[in-house]
């Protein structure tokens, strides 16, 4: 649930169709990446307390990443960057239960691509109270994913494993036997306040923890421990937590809304992050509703996160994900949402109640405190997205 969304209508809910599509596209030399994520989600009403859900969406990726970081002549490894293609599906289906002042619903959903599996169940409830000014939400998630790892029988420790060098062999296709199935449990659980104090300003205060356990390391991502590289290790286990307050001021003499949000995380691998975002939405005419924000980002390194494990090893973890290090990001970002005169009684598209046309784009860039590839500063530091949805209700 979203504070700028809003809280469904109850009973009166209506059978939806929502088609999107997003592409992002981070630049920066060789390490270029873009993915391409297409999605379908549609809701049907059995009965005035009853709806039926299901969804479709895919992750069509293809770009390049370092195979071995920190290895000897860093540039050239950037150079030679290790070549990512693979699309991910994931199907969803569902109910909702819901009266005048609640509402309950669970989900499955199923991923799948060529190197993951991934299961996951999801239940929430919300209830509104008080003339519908106080609304009150909690979801739990549960996951069971499998990641597809080199088979190592030999490898006595971490530091001999190798990195998996393709997905081919995964899950039961050829040459399988040169593979192995690494199992992550996931556990979520969220709860939500939203508060409208006046009719011109609300807030929402959310919690939400995350508790994994498993395989969490990239398992084709290799790091240079001075002799040799070995696939990066990751702890098994991992808490996360998080805690969000935002605000929605409606100011009549601009005509517009001013909303703000902060955002405060940490986990036991010692990540401690920070983020703040302002945004200004209002309409124009009846038709056009405009949104512009911005946001900052800044986080800590991992307890074990080393940008030279060579020279300054940190224990018996290593990694070599950037995001695991100390790091800070801006964004920028505007959204357009029309709603055509075109539905409704005598018009074109009588059948349907209403229709809404999303656009919106993004701009991303990262820093880096500390990551270099060896002696080469990160190169793919900006990104784009780019995000257009039809919204159909009937």
């Amino acid at each position: 649930m979203s504070l700028l969304g809003g809280f469904g209508a109850g009973a009166a809910a209506q059978s939806s169709v929502e088609a999107t599509n997003t592409v992002f596209y981070e630049s920066g030399g060789p390490l270029h990446m873009t993915v391409v994520n297409p999605a379908v989600a549609a809701s049907v009403d059995v009965v005035d307390a009853l709806a039926i859900t299901a969804g479709w969406e895919a992750d069509v990726v293809t770009g390049a990443s370092v195979a071995v970081v920190d290895a000897p002549g860093a540039v050239d490894a950037i150079t030679s960057a290790t070549k990512v293609e693979d699309v991910r599906h994931v199907v969803r289906g569902g109910t909702v239960l819901r009266s005048e002042a609640a509402r309950f619903s669970a989900s499955y959903g199923y991923g799948f691509e060529r190197d993951y599996r991934s299961h996951g169940l999801s239940l929430s409830a919300a209830t509104e109270l008080f003339d519908r000014n106080t609304t009150l939400e909690v979801s739990y998630g549960r996951g069971w994913d499998a990641v597809c790892d080199l088979r190592q029988p030999q490898a006595d420790s971490a530091v001999e494993r190798q990195r998996l060098p393709t997905s081919e062999g995964c899950f039961g296709t050829s040459s399988s036997s040169e593979r192995a199935t690494r199992d992550v449990d996931l556990h979520s659980l969220q709860g939500s306040w939203t508060q409208a104090w006046t009719p011109l300003f609300n807030t929402q205060w959310s919690v939400s923890a995350q508790l994994v356990s498993g395989f969490q390391s990239n398992p084709y991502r290799a790091v240079w421990l001075g002799r040799a590289a070995a696939q990066e290790h990751h702890p098994r286990e991992r808490a996360r937590y998080a805690t969000n307050l935002a605000a929605r001021l409606w100011l009549p003499p601009v005509g517009g809304a001013l909303q703000l949000s902060a955002r405060l995380y940490r986990d036991t691998w010692d990540v401690r992050a920070a983020s703040g975002e302002m945004a200004y939405e209002r309409g124009l005419g009846a038709l056009v509703r405009v949104r512009v924000r911005g946001r900052y980002h800044r986080q800590s390194g991992a307890a074990f996160y080393s940008d030279d494990y060579a020279l300054a090893p940190r224990g018996q973890y290593f990694t070599g994900d950037r995001e695991l290090s100390p790091m800070h990001s801006w964004l920028v970002g505007a959204r357009l949402e029309l709603t055509p005169e075109i539905v409704g009684p005598g018009r074109a598209l009588s059948f349907l109640d209403s229709l809404r046309f999303v656009l919106k784009g993004d701009y991303l860039r990262y820093g880096f405190d500390n990551f270099r590839y060896g002696g080469a500063p990160v190169p793919n530091r900006k990104a784009i997205f780019g995000t257009l949805s039809l919204d159909a209700t009937f």
